[in-house]
């Protein structure tokens, strides 16, 4: 039994994916294609992720970061389960066996967290290895480096290293870098293994009144304190060296960013760098800093973009001790830690007896999110502080975001603080800025000061000095730890406490517990003994309600003796009557005060439990066996608005213990359930089970059993079978499209079903089930007549159509094996264990020997399995041992054995059902009968590319429901065959807002392209589909964004590299290649970041933006386009900027040709970005070219083409009089009546054949 703590437990929304290994009529009025609606509002782009494991998922990410979809690549296995959980606005993708591991604490969920490696530069498009930090067991490395990685630093603090693993060999090092067990770390495997995260300064960015004077320095410095003698690190940005307020005080400086220098260019390291040490020279002394004569080391640990690594900043500390260092200022902190642990967190605590480490709470404003490496308990932690010592709006409260520390531990000023600019001179020496990053170098050269007055004290008695004389407050505890910094106190202080003591951890119940008495131990550094009266004060509970009875000093005076110390002793109630908020972190500070205005202030805190209990879910798939991982339940909480998700039966067998706060839940489940019982072969079904209340008033237990669901089924109007499916729900969506909680299950098609269990009443929640049906695939039956229940070999050629061969039994596979037998028109059945190969292997063999066909049976195994193959070449297909024994035996009894097949490959199914069924407030099972008269029907054309020959094409389809990310509709990619006609039927949309995302690839590598259509809401009757028809060039974006939009003066573009006729938006595939160009009133402008700057003057702005790809066999037509965008904008021009997209019909086949000697009649038009129909055209011009050019700058040799309008519609006329075998190019001049022009050329827009 597992008794566990989620670290997943916010507002969330959960997807689990299962992935496998896995002629047009003559030109007519041309309309615009059907504007996109649902979801995908705003721009988008999509991003290539490959993980640590070497897993690979494709994302759709939005402007702001958030992950629109993510979606698990197939991959080389037969059985890869992948958890996608999407907490808040971060969405992991945990692979197999990993999410065990993250629950451990051995592996950070960072590195899974899509949008965070994203926004961090660590997605494919930008960096070809995943950086991470290892721990290695027994503190030293092994002798030999893992396969395919690379040392990057060495962090002898943690007893780890900085590693860069290769991306295109990350499956083959996760095996050498999983962390071990426990028994085995001593040896110097992999103990832990964390994302090299980038790490962040803390400032937001006034009077310029000074804030030094606001700490009592001015004390400090009339004592003669100036930080002299003192060296101060500053990990940072770098610093400006050659400002005024800096000359001469920099003694040292390193760079931990590759490929920098040490030149702060973001101005975040000479701001800090200057509060604590600047000489205000640049403002007759003004705007000094807090120690003035203090020795600044300054390691460049956070680039150029204000971010860092990991490893970078923890080499940057053991630097900065390794040069003497006796403080170090850290004005950084890490996004979306969930527990303060860490390689930062470890160094801090180890490197914590040489120095003292001044860090930032960070700037979240929220409660419990004081995150690493601030919430090192050994860490001083500053939170900021304003002109009135007022806790700032932005600053960070405590506890640590796990939960246990209190923290902060001090206060100072962040508000509007002026120190040094970088670069700045003159009247631009100096700027104001604001954050936790500008109070802690007000903290760090506060210790200089004292630490200039009592040389060698060590760093925790000067984190004691320094809170303990802190400013009389009654803040709370977790939002200024004992106060705001007071230097002017802290110079005179005898007496000191160590800050933030856990003074209990008290379990529920707690009624009935005794009081306790905990001791605070007090030292007294001066030569006369000091008598304190003490008091306990501003006790709050984890709401900042505040709290009585709960703490108290055990004695109201205590003398602490000279140069000695005294206990303190606290007297804890845990059994006092609290509110229902108050439970959790309950801080307050103890205050003793005596003659001659001495005051000690040390914060406490500890810690009850909310009022829980045990909460045990237990599993049995249909079998009636323990449920087994991939399983999983997920509970839900709408009182709290938490949602939390825990593997089933790991990793005790069905069973799983959690601790939850009493009250009423609403329990969901996904229960798997295999071939064989006792979890033996594939997954042959998923059971949604769901509980609407599971009341926890006391220790309870749960069962949820699979044999309770009812299956779900479509029946349709023509034969299908399923090709996969979707199963989920939603929860909590409520009138604004606020979502608690969302998850579905893409369940790949080697499982036969799905199934429900029937819920009268779900109050909340929105249940969805969805499938990808094809016509039956190929049914495999012996010659003695037994059925055998096979699985396509993924990628391969599937059996088609109708036949029969004997079956030959070769052994395991090896080349020999197929050489040695007569296979001429036989299907080769081989077994499929060690030391014979594989599906790629076995395909040229059985090519070369003449089989019609592979059957695959793993000896000795029980149930089925699937494997993964080589696009095309020979039909391939697994099947059961039972069934491999029984061909064989039939062979022995009659010499011989056949097999006979009957069925539709998927790639050539000539139709394709999606189909989906949304429920709200109950879960409804049973059979869906299909009429396709029902449907959204699709007259789906598929072109290619090349002169002769077919292509395979990936299609997927994603289903989506308001509030949640669009998944799977069938947990398997299909092959289709083109050229092809087909008809594709859609559940319409209806109240729910269900949505549908087309997806095709034109293969299954690494950067193939991908192009989209949707998300939408489809309607209920007929359409037309042109996938990658000629010409290409531009296309409104399917998902709804504008191609370029205004906000303020900025400029955004969202322009697909490639669209095809069809409207439908594309990725650029490998070998791609793309230039963009902004002119405004003629001249070129400058991209930064993504972003031109636009005059706020309305100005004639050009965007030009050409893309090629290189020609081949399989890419004839359609290879380059060059658009240029003619539009005024000014400062009343927000929003959608207006574009003209021109919109060609071409009467192509579908193989974009044209017969040699006819005349071609191109149909022309355009819609306006961001609004719905065609636009009115006031010109048209129309120019065509032959040739077999494959670039724009290469066609040369234009002709006007003959343009006429017609009741609306233009039409130009290409003569027939090119060859065969050559191409034609295109290009258009569009204008309308409102300044919008556009110029688009085309090359090989067609083919003559």
């Amino acid at each position: 039994m597992r008794r566990t703590r989620p670290w997943r437990s916010t507002a969330a929304g959960l997807a689990t994916v299962a992935l496998l290994a896995a002629a047009i009529p003559a030109a007519h009025a041309v309309t615009a294609p059907a504007p996109p609606t649902g979801t995908g509002a705003t721009a988008a782009r999509t991003a290539t992720v490959t993980l640590i494991t070497g897993d690979v998922v494709d994302a759709r990410v939005a402007p702001d970061g958030r992950i629109l979809s993510a979606a698990p690549r197939p991959v080389d296995s037969a059985d890869h389960p992948a958890a996608v959980w999407q907490d808040g606005t971060r969405t992991y993708v945990f692979p197999q066996g990993v999410e065990k591991l993250v629950d451990a604490g051995l592996v950070d969920a960072q590195l899974f967290d899509i949008g965070g490696l994203v926004a961090d530069g660590y997605d494919d498009a930008h960096s070809a290895t995943v950086p991470v930090i290892v721990e290695y067991g027994g503190g030293r490395a092994p002798r030999t480096a893992s396969p395919g990685t690379r040392t990057t630093a060495t962090l002898d603090s943690i007893g780890g290293a900085g590693l860069a693993v290769a991306k295109d060999t990350a499956a083959d090092a996760w095996q050498d870098l999983t962390p071990v067990k426990a028994s085995a770390r001593s040896s110097g495997g992999v103990a832990k293994i964390w994302l090299d995260a980038k790490v962040r300064g803390s400032a937001t960015g006034a009077p310029p009144t000074p804030t030094v004077p606001l700490t009592g320095a001015g004390a400090a410095h009339k004592a003669g304190l100036d930080g002299s003698g003192v060296k101060v690190a500053v990990l940072d940005t770098g610093a400006d060296a050659d400002h005024p307020d800096l000359a001469g005080r920099i003694t040292r400086t390193k760079v931990f960013v590759n490929g920098q220098d040490a030149q702060d260019r973001t101005g975040h390291g000479t701001h800090t760098a200057s509060t604590i040490a600047g000489t205000g020279a640049a403002s007759g002394g003004r705007y000094a800093g807090m120690a003035p004569g203090a020795g600044l080391l300054v390691g460049k640990v956070l680039g150029d973009d204000g971010s860092g690594t990991l490893s970078g900043i923890v080499s940057g500390m053991e630097w900065a001790v390794a040069e003497g260092a006796k403080i170090v200022s850290m004005s950084l902190g890490a996004d979306g830690a969930t527990s303060c642990a860490g390689p930062d967190v470890e160094a801090v605590q180890r490197l914590s007896d040489q120095a003292l480490f001044v860090i930032a709470a960070g700037n979240a404003s929220l409660r419990g999110t004081v995150s690493t490496p601030g919430c090192a308990p050994s860490a001083l932690t500053v939170g900021a502080v304003d002109r009135h010592n007022e806790t700032a709006p932005f600053s960070s409260r405590g506890p640590s975001v796990d939960g246990i520390n209190a923290k902060p531990d001090i206060a100072s000023q962040g508000v509007d603080v002026v120190a040094a600019r970088a670069g700045g001179r003159g009247a631009q020496a100096y700027q104001s800025m604001s954050g936790t990053s500008m109070a802690t170098p007000h903290v760090a050269g506060g210790a200089a000061l004292l630490l200039q007055q009592h040389p060698g004290l060590a760093p925790a008695r000067l984190k004691a000095l320094l809170t303990s004389s802190a400013e009389d407050t009654d803040a709370p505890v977790l939002d200024q730890g004992a106060g705001p910094m007071d230097v002017a106190h802290a110079i005179s202080q005898p007496v000191t406490g160590q800050p933030n003591a856990l003074m209990g951890d008290f379990a529920y119940p707690q009624a009935g517990l005794e009081p306790v008495e905990k001791a605070i131990t007090l030292t007294n550094a001066t030569d006369k003994d000091v008598t304190l009266t003490l008091a306990v004060r501003d006790v709050r509970g984890d709401d900042g309600s505040r709290v009585r009875g709960f703490a108290a000093p055990a004695r109201t005076r205590i003398r602490v003796p000279a140069h000695g110390t005294a206990d303190a002793p606290v007297r804890i109630d845990p059994a006092v009557k609290l509110g229902a908020g108050a439970y959790g972190t309950l801080t307050g500070r103890l205050v003793g005060t005596g003659a001659h205005g001495v005051r000690v202030t040390v914060p406490f805190g500890a810690h009850l439990e909310v009022p829980s209990a045990d909460l045990t879910v237990k599993g049995l798939d249909r079998h009636g066996d323990p449920a087994a991982s991939p399983s999983a339940f997920q509970l839900f909480d709408d009182h709290r608005d938490t949602a939390m998700r825990y593997t089933l039966g790991y990793p005790d067998a069905g069973s799983t213990t959690i601790r939850v706060p009493l009250g009423t839940y609403a329990l969901s489940a996904l229960i798997m359930t295999r071939d064989e019982p006792g979890n033996i072969g594939s997954v042959a079904s998923v059971s949604q089970l769901y509980r609407p209340e599971v009341t926890v008033s006391g220790d309870t237990t749960v069962t949820l059993d699979a044999r309770a669901a009812e299956r779900i089924a479509w029946d349709t109007e023509r034969a299908s079978r399923p090709n996969g499916f979707a199963i989920g729900l939603t929860y909590g969506l409520d009138g604004t499209g606020r979502l608690l909680a969302g998850y579905a299950t893409s369940v790949p098609s080697y499982a036969k079903a799905i199934y429900a269990q029937p819920v009268r009443h779900a109050e909340k929640a929105t249940f969805l089930a969805s499938a990808r049906q094809t016509a039956p695939l190929a049914r495999f039956t012996s010659g003695g007549g037994r059925v055998l229940d096979s699985l396509p070999v993924q990628k391969a050629t599937e059996f088609d159509g109708k036949g029969t061969a004997e079956v030959v039994a070769i052994g395991k596979g090896t080349d020999a094996d197929f050489a040695a037998h007569d296979l001429t028109g036989k299907v080769a059945l081989v077994d499929a264990g060690t030391g014979g190969g594989n599906a790629y292997t076995w395909d040229p063999a059985a090519a070369k020997a003449g089989a019609a066909g592979v059957l695959a049976a793993v000896p000795d195994s029980e149930g089925r399995f699937q494997i993964t193959g080589p696009e095309g070449g020979v039909p391939q297909a697994t099947i059961t041992w039972d069934d491999a024994l029984t061909l064989k035996a039939e062979a022995a009894r009659s010499g011989s054995a056949k097999v006979g097949w009957s069925g539709t490959a998927s790639a050539r199914s000539p139709y394709v059902y999606n189909l989906a069924v949304v429920s709200k407030e109950a879960i409804r099972p049973g059979t869906q009968r299909v009429r396709d008269s029902g449907l959204a029907v699709t007259d789906a054309r598929y072109h290619v590319q090349q002169a002769g020959g077919d292509a395979t094409y990936w299609s997927d389809v994603q289903v989506g429901l308001p509030g949640m990310p669009a998944v799977w509709a069938g947990g398997t990619t299909l092959p289709l065959r083109a050229p092809q006609q087909r008809t594709e039927f859609f559940t319409p949309s209806g109240s729910e807002g269900l949505t549908w995302t087309t997806l095709m690839r034109r293969d299954l590598g690494p950067n193939s392209g991908t192009a989209y259509d949707g998300p939408r809401e489809v309607r209920r009757g007929k359409s037309t589909a042109y996938w990658y028809k000629s010409p290409y060039g531009p296309v409104r974006n399917t998902y709804s964004a504008a191609l370029m939009t205004r906000d303020s003066n900025r400029l955004s573009f969202t322009v697909a590299p490639f669209g095809d006729a069809g409207g439908h938006d594309s990725t650029a595939a490998r070998n791609d290649y793309g230039t963009r160009q902004l002119l405004v009133n003629g001249e070129p402008q400058a991209m930064v970041s993504g972003i031109f700057e636009l005059p706020q003057a309305t100005a004639d702005v050009t965007y030009r933006q050409t893309w090629r790809r290189p020609a081949s066999a399989a890419d004839r037509t359609g290879l380059a386009y060059s658009t240029a965008w003619d539009f005024r904008s000014g400062a009343a021009d927000q929003g959608a900027q207006r574009l003209l997209v021109p919109v060609l019909d071409l009467p192509s086949d579908l193989r974009n040709s044209r017969p040699a000697g006819e005349t071609t009649t191109v149909g022309v038009g355009a819609v306006v970005d961001g609004a719905d129909g065609p636009v009115s055209l006031a010109d048209v011009e129309v120019q065509y070219s032959y040739g077999d050019q494959a670039t724009t700058d290469a066609v040369t040799d234009w002709r006007v083409a003959d343009v006429r309008r017609s009741h609306g519609t233009w039409r130009a006329t290409v003569p027939g009089d090119a060859p065969a075998g050559t191409f034609v190019h295109l290009r258009v001049t569009l204008t309308d009546g409102h300044g919008a022009r556009v110029d688009q050329t085309m090359v090989r827009a067609y083919e003559v054949r």
